[in-house]
């Protein structure tokens, strides 16, 4: 899909209550597809999101690393330690871990990132 087509879709479908007909259409079908299978989607709408956000995306390794980080946190910018759906974190110290959820703050500390393998600093 051009980028283009994609950002007007995107407009009409994110973040929005969408009717159930709507979530059927070829044209919603084509948007989900585009934002995962097509990098140029995928990395547009991730930016466009982190930016509306004021989360400063561009300190981390890719954009997998700094949306899933963002996706760690809460409202309030604190980790959410007991959300099953949270991958990594990432402390003040600034160590990454990977959260085994078992009703404690466990985590496996990593060293590189598991998406674009760069090693991560502190």
């Amino acid at each position: 899909m051009e980028l283009t087509k994609f950002k007007e879709l995107h407009a009409r479908f994110f973040g929005k209550e969408l009717p159930e007909e709507v979530l059927q259409s070829e044209e919603f079908e084509a948007y989900e597809e585009a934002i995962h299978e097509d990098e140029a989607c995928y990395n547009w709408a991730i930016t466009d999101k982190l930016k509306s956000k004021g989360f400063a995306y561009e300190s981390y390794c890719c954009l997998m690393m700094a949306d899933k980080v963002y996706e760690s946190l809460d409202t309030d910018g604190e980790i959410r330690y007991d959300d099953p759906e949270v991958v990594i974190n990432q402390w003040d110290e600034g160590l990454y871990g990977i959260p085994v959820h078992n009703g404690s703050a466990t985590m496996v500390v990593i060293n590189y990132c598991p998406w674009c393998g760069t090693k991560l600093n502190k």
